[in-house]
């Protein structure tokens, strides 16, 4: 028990220095998706190499044979997709805003403060934690006893966006804008006692963006619009007079004072770096693309531990890992070319190779206490335990670290052919999309309708959840399949609960699918 107790804390202590540093844990196979990559403790067949080498120990319900398999994963991170469409929305109205700039027109209240809202999502989408992740994984797994090989291929694509607020030619270039017109407008204090109280509103509300008059200088600029506006208050008592000429009523402006308000914070600092920037010629927008593509070529090995624990089972892999590293920026403001930029980006791809290693813990709890209900499990893997280092393309330089990986699981078997399994992960992992870290809690289930080994169809689901992106909501999986003989066909699928907003339409944040083909016996 003494031994037992020392290998655990040497592996909780290898796992606990990476624990701000790692890739997203992949849900590698059909079986385990299905159970909402809760498979740690469950650990059978060719999968367990990957899940927990511990799970390869020979037994009478451990299959040995080949597993083929492919999945895609596509996420979008920090409401990027709601961001991205509410700016498309407010376009209408910037458009209109540089119309009135270049022919003489006027604008209304609601198009000041839509221009103030589209300031603030654009901030918005250089807050940590926004963008888009795209992984995949493929490969061929075989057990053969208590000895597995396996050649897999681990890839994950970011998608980092960055808008320069600073270089936006709003203005037509800042303060040189006369050409805005409001025709028989005035700054005076509106005559109407409702426009009256409105015009305050607005000027309290642009007073909170900023007291120093910079919208008015950036809308009008030195020609105060035609009717010398120069101050906030101008700007209001322009806007509601003009309102008021044109039987706009008084409630667009106090809610244009109202969008002013809730956007001002975030909005403050865009509008002064666009009154100060430069034009879009110098804007440096961009989108990067950061791809970390993992081939491990791995041999793994399992033997029992009885004589520390009974029903203890440890296994390891040695791995020789190809790490594929690349990273090219596309700037979509400067009409940059994206087949260029991603012909760019697989030229200057890194490849370099690195050995790594495995470590997993399997117990079957029943072994030890035969009396306990449910068929208790409990395993434990740390992926990668040497943290093993990759070249960077020669643009970037350094190198980049794959973390380890640490995950517990528990397993039960309410029946003979029903499992239930929970997983977490101990490390809290970096991904692709800058600022987005992911740290998953996994439950899952499956039933054999049939369970036998010459036909069966197994009915899967789980949910599973991102304890470290506040933000996350939960995600659904199914699979199921047709074990045929020893032919084993199996799908499995994941779809977030939390819906984003594309262009009027609901669609979910995360999406995945996964198939596989296996000879098993």
């Amino acid at each position: 028990m003494k031994k037992l107790l020392t290998i655990t804390a040497v592996v909780l202590a290898a796992a606990a220095p990476g624990a701000l540093q790692a890739e997203q844990w992949q849900v590698l196979g059909t079986r385990p998706m299905g159970m909402g990559g809760a498979f740690v403790a469950v650990a059978q067949g060719p999968a367990a190499q990957y899940w927990n080498p511990g799970g390869l120990v020979k037994s009478s319900d451990n299959v040995s044979g080949m597993d083929l398999h492919a999945a895609v994963n596509a996420e979008f991170t920090g409401g990027i997709i709601k961001n991205a469409s509410d700016i498309g929305n407010m376009a209408n109205e910037l458009n209109a805003i540089q119309s009135a700039q270049s022919s003489g027109g006027s604008i209304t209240p609601q198009q000041a403060g839509d221009f103030v809202k589209t300031m603030s999502l654009l901030a918005d989408m250089n807050k940590p934690g926004k963008g888009a992740l795209v992984e995949a994984d493929g490969g061929v797994n075989f057990k053969f006893s208590k000895v597995a090989l396996s050649v897999n291929n681990f890839t994950a694509v970011g998608m980092n966006p960055f808008i320069d607020t600073q270089n936006l030619n709003l203005g037509n270039g800042g303060t040189s804008v006369t050409s805005i017109n409001f025709p028989g407008g005035s700054t005076a204090t509106p005559g109407d006692t409702t426009y009256q109280a409105a015009a305050t509103s607005l000027t309290n509300a642009l007073n909170t963006l900023n007291a120093s008059n910079e919208l008015p200088q950036l809308l009008c600029g030195s020609g105060g619009c035609g009717i010398g506006i120069t101050t906030n208050q101008d700007l209001a008592n322009a806007l509601a007079n003009y309102a008021y000429s044109k039987g706009i009523p008084a409630s667009q402006i106090t809610d244009a004072a109202a969008t002013i308000t809730q956007y001002s914070g975030s909005a403050a600092p865009v509008v002064s770096g666009a009154l100060t920037g430069g034009s879009y010629t110098n804007n440096t927008s961009n989108l990067t693309l950061d791809a970390a593509s993992f081939t491990e070529i791995a041999a793994g090995y399992a033997w029992t531990a009885n004589k520390w624990l009974s029903g203890l089972s440890i296994g390891g892999n040695l791995k020789a890992i190809n790490g594929r590293m690349a990273t090219t920026t596309f700037q979509f403001m400067n009409n940059s070319n994206t087949g260029d930029a991603f012909k760019n980006m697989l030229k200057d791809a890194k490849s370099s190779w690195a050995p790594a290693v495995d470590l997993g813990a399997l117990w079957d709890v029943n072994q030890k206490y035969p009396k306990l209900p449910l068929h208790p499990r409990l395993g434990l893997v740390v992926r990668n335990v040497n943290s093993p280092k990759f070249d960077m393309p020669s643009t970037v330089g350094g190198k980049y670290k794959l973390d380890r990986q640490a995950r517990i699981g528990l397993a039960l078997n309410p029946a003979h052919f029903w499992t239930i399994a929970a997983d977490m992960d101990l490390t809290k992992n970096k991904t692709e999309v800058d600022g987005y870290d992911s740290r998953q809690l996994a439950l899952g289930t499956e039933i054999n309708v049939i369970n036998r080994k010459a036909f069966n169809i197994p009915l899967r689901a789980g949910i599973m959840k991102n304890l470290a992106e506040s933000s996350s909501k939960l995600a659904y999986t199914l699979g199921t399949g047709l074990n045929l003989l020893y032919m084993h066909f199996d799908v499995s699928g994941v779809i977030s609960s939390q819906k984003t907003t594309l262009d009027n339409s609901s669609i979910p944040t995360k999406v995945g699918v996964a198939a596989s083909f296996g000879l098993l016996f």
